[in-house]
């Protein structure tokens, strides 16, 4: 997978998970937000600098405990890549498949008011982009 497709999706889950969060229907809280995003940052850091997979995954399964308090389809979403980079990273490709799979159905389910909705297009086309880089099918 190339390292643009990964630091574009990375940059823009940072961007939007500091922005300040609107009320809305199974959004999580802004502090809430920023953890999981440094999380996956730490992940993705790993993955980059180090090779460290296993250092990944760990802050993936951190972001994860957080996610399944929050029941935040972005933070959802946001983990599921994480999951899916590391499997990637690891080559295991059908394994990412699924969790990149599992992230679309969850960007798809951000509701209309949360305040990430505005780039859920693009962080979908950056996942499909990743489903077609490793040719996952539909």
């Amino acid at each position: 997978m190339p390292a643009f497709h990964r630091a574009l999706f990375f940059f823009l889950a940072m961007t939007v998970l500091t922005v300040s969060s609107v009320s809305a229907e199974a959004q999580a809280h802004r502090r809430t937000l920023n953890k999981v995003s440094q999380l996956i940052v730490n992940s993705y850091k790993h993955l980059t600098h180090g090779n460290d997979t296993e250092a990944a995954r760990e802050d993936c399964e951190k972001a994860q405990a957080i996610e399944e308090k929050s029941k935040d389809p972005f933070i959802s979403a946001t983990v599921a890549v994480c999951f899916g980079d590391v499997e990637d990273h690891e080559e295991n490709i059908a394994a990412a498949c699924r969790h990149y799979a599992e992230a679309l159905e969850n960007f798809e389910a951000v509701p209309a008011k949360h305040s990430a909705r505005q780039t859920i297009k693009t962080h979908m086309n950056v996942t499909k982009g990743k489903r077609l880089t490793l040719s996952c099918g539909a």
